[in-house]
């Protein structure tokens, strides 16, 4: 046993003995004492004690979903005082469904909007809000009710001190005095301890046709559901894997079911090919006394054991491949099952769990457990060699050493998935072996595969898992393969992985980009690993050593060897029209792909009359050819009239090399396509789940080499575009196809030969730590520890000794969040120049800047510091943490990010919204500043003031404000509206409001409440208008856009940058935002929503302008009044077109589209204007 996993042993052992730290209480949690619930199927009783021996409780109040009274119950303790009882009985159930009848508009969307409420409750209340329900199939009324405890207290039975308190901040929520008595509602639920006498019953009235379901939602409170089944939502982690004996796998764990009481259990290994289901029992124990202490939220344990040689031997069932494991739950009182996968295991877990065997008659079945990238769900998989192969695997494996004392030297394994060879992997081998016959270079290829006999015929092929392939493999020199390297070893456990001795080449199965592939093959990918990556291009090789984590030495551009044979014009075009799409990872079983959106699209898709009569009116003939990972399901499309390609029967490149035109939705095959200068379709139906939260590598709109659809019609509609085009692919398609490959001067395979050929392999300790996975755990536990900042701090006054590099330049904006303001346009004309600058950008995201100068981190990682400390040039519109201190070297450039309205800083007479230590922190800011640009005089004369700053400014105009003036503003708006889905025959309204100082969550974020309704705001602009929302970027919270707006009201908050929303906005509407002044530049109508205008003015901020006199647009300071603007836009923006000139006039005179060139003219250029710098880096303009 190695080190690391005794190390790992012992540390889980210690994690099973070592007490646990004891939890916690909140006031509030002992407070609320006890609660107890029984129940039969006509009464359910709820009892309970609160700790306070002083209060009384009277009684228990069920509330609506709009938090309206529908019934009070009095307490029926014997006892009274803080102990309660109540007694629901089935009596209730017609006054429920009367009030629900009442109000009828009861939706899931709706939210509770009492003000009064403590955000604690707010949030218990609406936790709730967006639970999914089980809908019983009936028109029965439903509805969901809350219980609120009501209890009293006398005042001479409080502490002065909490009168005191409530003299000063009011009383707390819900919460009355009359005649000297305190008296407050507050929800029922998350007491110290609750009990459930397991399984609760649901009320059902004696002519059972209502059902009422009492349930502890996901934040410990009772609730309750008419005629509705609470959603069952389980999870469940994994605690141990082990073998108790050499053929079993033993898998322990925790379940939480929340309200759902199991009844019935069992481990299912499902087959991911075949979809055949093998049932394994599973023992399961009710853990009470831990569903007590979390607000009786259902806790249990399990245990389950996989006899796999009595599977393999007696029951014949195992096959090869992957067994994903499932676990089917049954529930008492629960229509509803349900299916999930098992997984969730700790580090620990996954790094010890054991690899394990089947042994039957003739064949030995070696299992090895696995999780899944991303979700990390157990899988099997399984592995059949004969008993006489696997003992040889095993004699090879102890003397491997030796034998290579002996074996032929630099043998190569080349290859793809073990049952294909028509990729580069074949291309490749095929090559050398017309080419280089006498290499000893072999091909690994399944001897069942349909495949099998045409790489036989070139020789030295390997049937894989022979003795021939197990001896080549422990041989080898170098493994070259189309996916990771394992699947060209006879078997991927990780003792074989550690006796393998080659370097692995990754020449890659097309070209990336579309999907974030870091999971599966980046540099930090836990289940991947190459010694060498081979690209097609210089933005490929950008693409996977900036966001993939690969060291330039490891990523060469070689070209793949399959292009070749496809740039060969050496076959014939039909007039075909090919539809190949991509499979879909959480397709794993047939239920889940017969009941996905992937298959009824394409169902919808290839029987439509539409693309029959489109393909009879132009003579094409359709192939569909589905993903190898898909194939299993090809015959369910053979009964429409199309050709269907089922795996092996056909090349795909020779599938494209004679079609006409191509119609995927995120393969790569769409590249290969690309390069014959034939037009590509992209389907994209479902791209937020495909491409996921990571996003895409690249800006897909811009730069796929094709046209994308998210619909049906917009397909046609595009197949229609290229017919009229005679088929012919757009000159911006091709050249976006150009990018993404580079030409060489012999042949591709021959350029991947002496790629291989000339690579040295180097590989550092260090690099090693970076990648391996323990490491990035420690790493996060490291990051969210107390200890991260003052060590960083402590390193980054180190670092300072280091020298700066005069090149460098960082650049920030809206903290880290935006590629946008004034650094973006800043280092965009940087960039345009070539002034051989090295750029670091600042971000919370990916981001690609399509410079090989250029490295984007985030912030306030280990790098932050590093580049902050050593860097000539800081840019930034928002201030750098207060304890950063720049070097006597370094110049600041401070953009600032608006021209000021309301007050700021030292020009207010008080501070709303922010703690005692914000002057400070912003004042030690500001003492870093070089220099600050200015857009204006007005707007130098207020910085002046409002920070007390008496250095340099620059006045230079604003640089984001010369999008406005550049030629190619009508392709960016085309551009911005595509990304918004915009149609052509909308206008676009946006909204973009400040924040309230008032309406602080503490530590400087804030939230925000729409001031309109949307129906008036809907029913107002009719169809002419979108409605997009932008916020504040230090708004952090605010409501949802009600489901039924979504389309004509859209959030553009996370939109990278504000100044690119401006130009396809044909009216602004803002309150208190500087973002006025820019806008004024498009010389287009802005209205103003002051609805607070005088708690804003006189209370919280104040303004420079007179704001009833200065500003270019109607000021509308009630709702009604609002709507009614937005029903006579026309008019008014005429009415104003006036004032708006003369404001432009006023505030905007510096604007001309030239603000970035002046500054990088004044402190970037080598030919600088003559400022002189003074000895703190500043400059005097």
């Amino acid at each position: 046993m190695s080190l690391s996993k005794t190390l790992l042993r012992m540390a889980r052992f210690g994690n099973s003995v070592l007490p646990k730290p004891k939890k916690t209480t909140s006031r509030r949690a002992k407070f609320k004492q006890s609660l107890q619930l029984d129940s039969t199927f006509q009464e359910q009783t709820i009892t309970g004690q609160l700790s306070d021996p002083a209060v009384t409780v009277e009684s228990l109040l069920i509330r609506d979903h709009q938090l309206n009274e529908v019934i009070e119950l009095l307490n029926i303790h014997t006892t009274g005082g803080s102990h309660f009882s109540f007694s629901l009985t089935h009596d209730v159930l017609p006054t429920l469904v009367d009030r629900v009848l009442e109000n009828k508009s009861l939706t899931e969307q709706e939210t509770a909007s009492l003000e009064e409420i403590a955000e604690d409750e707010l949030t218990a209340v609406e936790a709730d809000e967006s639970e999914d329900t089980t809908e019983m199939e009936s028109d029965l009324p439903s509805g969901r009710f809350s219980f609120w405890l009501k209890f009293s207290k006398r005042l001479a039975d409080f502490q002065p001190t909490t009168l005191e308190k409530w003299e000063t901040n009011g009383l707390p929520s819900r919460a009355t005095i009359t005649d000297d008595l305190f008296t407050r509602e507050i929800i029922l639920g998350r007491f110290s301890e609750t009990r459930i006498a397991a399984p609760l019953k649901p009320l059902i009235d004696p002519d059972f046709q209502h059902t009422a379901h009492l349930y502890t939602d996901l934040k410990g409170n009772l609730r309750m559901l008419l005629n509705k089944e609470p959603k069952v939502k389980p999870k469940m982690q994994i605690d141990l894997i082990d073998c108790p004996v050499a053929d079993q796998t033993e898998i322990k764990g925790k379940i939480f079911t929340r309200h759902a009481f199991i009844q019935k259990g069992t481990l299912q290994l499902v087959h991911r090919e075949t979809g055949e289901q093998i049932p394994v029992p599973i023992d399961w124990v009710y853990d009470n006394a831990r569903s007590a202490d979390k607000f009786g939220l259902y806790r249990y344990t399990y245990r389950t054991v996989i006899d796999w040689t009595r599977l393999h031997r007696e029951h014949q069932v195992l096959q090869e491949g992957i067994y994903d494991a499932f676990v089917a739950l049954e529930y008492y009182h629960r229509a509803e099952s349900t299916l999930l996968r098992l997984g969730r295991a700790r580090y620990i877990t996954r790094q010890l769990t054991p690899e394990t065997r089947g042994q039957g008659e003739a064949t030995t079945m070696h299992i090895i457990p696995y999780f899944t990238v991303g979700h990390r769900n157990l899988s099997f998989e399984m592995t059949e060699f004969t008993n006489d192969n696997y003992t040889y695997l095993n004699h090879m494996m102890k003397f491997a050493p030796l034998y290579r004392l002996f074996a032929e030297k630099n043998t190569w394994l080349v290859g793809e998935r073990p049952y294909k060879a028509q990729d580069n992997g074949y291309h490749f081998f095929k090559y050398m072996r017309e080419t280089y016959p006498d290499r000893p270079v072999y091909y690994v290829i399944d001897p069942d595969s349909n495949e099998y006999d045409q790489v036989e015929q070139l020789g030295q092929a390997l049937p894989f898992k022979s003795k021939e392939h197990i001896y080549h493999a422990l041989m080898a020199k170098k493994v070259i393969g189309t996916h990771h390297a394992e699947y060209l070893y006879p078997l991927k456990s990780e003792p074989f992985k550690r006796k393998m001795k080659a370097d692995r080449i990754f020449i890659q199965h097309g070209v990336l980009g579309t999907k974030n592939m870091d999971d599966q093959y980046g540099k930090f990918a836990p289940a991947f690993d190459t010694d060498l990556f081979l690209v097609s291009s210089e933005r490929e090789k950008r693409l996977v050593t900036q966001d993939m984590g690969y060291p330039e030495r490891e990523v060469r551009i070689t070209g793949l060897s399959r292009f070749d044979a496809l740039l060969r014009k050496d076959v014939e075009v039909k007039r075909q029209m090919l539809i190949i799409p991509t499979w879909r990872s959480w397709l794993q079983t047939p239920l889940q792909f017969f009941e996905s959106e992937y298959y009824q699209q394409y169902q919808t898709l290839l029987s439509s009359d539409r693309l029959h009569k489109f393909a009879a009116e132009h003579q094409l003939e359709i192939v569909f050819c589905l993903h190898p990972n898909m194939q299993q399901y090809t015959s369910h499309f053979e009964n429409l009239p199309i050709t269907v390609i089922h795996q092996g029967e056909r090349d795909v490149q020779g599938l494209m090399k004679e079609s006409l035109l191509l119609v995927t939705d995120y393969s790569s095959v769409a590249f290969d396509f690309s390069f014959l200068n034939r037009p590509v379709h992209y389907f994209q139906f479902d791209p937020i789940r495909f491409i996921g939260p990571k996003g895409s590598y690249l800006d897909l709109e811009q730069e796929l080499p094709g046209r994308i659809s998210s619909t049906l019609d917009e397909l046609f509609e595009d197949l229609e575009a290229t017919a009229a085009r005679s088929f012919l692919m757009a000159p911006e398609y091709q050249a976006r196809a150009a990018a993404f490959l580079q030409p060489v001067e012999s042949s591709y395979s021959e350029k991947i030969l002496q790629t291989i050929v000339d690579y040295k392999k180097k590989r550092s300790w260090i690099e090693q730590i970076q990648t391996a996975e323990a490491a990035n755990i420690l790493f996060r536990l490291y990051r969210r520890s107390r200890f991260y900042f003052p060590s960083m701090k402590f390193a980054y006054r180190l670092m300072q000794r280091l020298p700066v590099d005069p090149k460098l330049v960082v650049f920030e904006s809206g903290l880290g969040k935006q590629y946008s303001d004034s650094p973006r346009y800043i280092y965009e004309e940087l960039k345009r120049r070539n002034l051989d600058y090295k750029v670091v950008w600042v971000y919370h995201k990916r981001l690609y800047l399509g410079d090989p100068n250029a490295k984007v981190i985030k912030r306030l990682s280990p790098a932050y510091f590093y580049y902050l400390a050593t860097a000539k040039f800081w840019v930034n519109n928002q201030n750098f943490p207060h304890y950063f201190r720049r070097r006597e070297e370094t110049t600041y450039i401070q953009t600032w990010h608006g021209t000021p309205l309301k007050k700021m800083l030292f020009d207010l007479d008080e501070i709303h919204g922010r703690d005692e230590g914000y002057v400070d922190r912003v004042t030690n800011s500001i003492n870093q500043w070089s220099v600050l640009l200015s857009p204006s005089s007005y707007a130098s004369t207020i910085f002046k003031s409002a920070f007390r700053y008496d250095g340099p400014i620059f006045e230079s105009g604003y640089p984001r404000n010369d999008l406005f003036f550049s030629n190619n503003q009508p392709k960016t708006i085309e551009t911005i509206r595509t990304k918004l889905q915009l149609s052509d025959d909308k206008k676009v309204i946006l909204y973009a409001p400040t924040f309230r100082d008032h309406q602080s969550l503490g530590k400087g974020k804030f939230f925000f409440d729409y001031p309109f309704d949307f129906d008036r705001v809907a029913e107002a602009l009719g169809d002419e208008y979108v409605f997009l929302i932008r916020t504040h970027v230090l708004v952090t919270k605010k409501p949802s856009i009600p489901a039924e707006h979504r389309e004509r009201f859209i959030d553009v908050t996370s939109y990278p940058d504000i100044q690119e929303l401006y130009l396809v906005t044909d009216l602004l509407i803002t309150d208190y935002s500087s973002v006025f002044f820019d806008f004024a530049n498009m010389n287009r109508p802005m209205f103003f929503y002051a609805y607070d205008l005088d708690l804003y003015r006189d209370t919280l901020r104040g303004f420079y302008l007179d704001y009833y006199k200065d500003l270019p647009g109607p000021i509308l300071e009630t709702e009604d009044a609002f709507i009614e603007a937005l029903s006579n836009i026309k008019r008014l923006a005429n009415d104003y077109q006036s004032q708006l000139d003369t404001f432009r006039e006023a505030y905007c005179a510096m604007e001309d589209g030239l603000a970035a060139s002046r500054v990088v003219d004044t402190f970037f250029a080598e030919d600088a204007l003559d400022v002189t710098e003074q000895p703190d880096g500043s400059y005097s303009v």
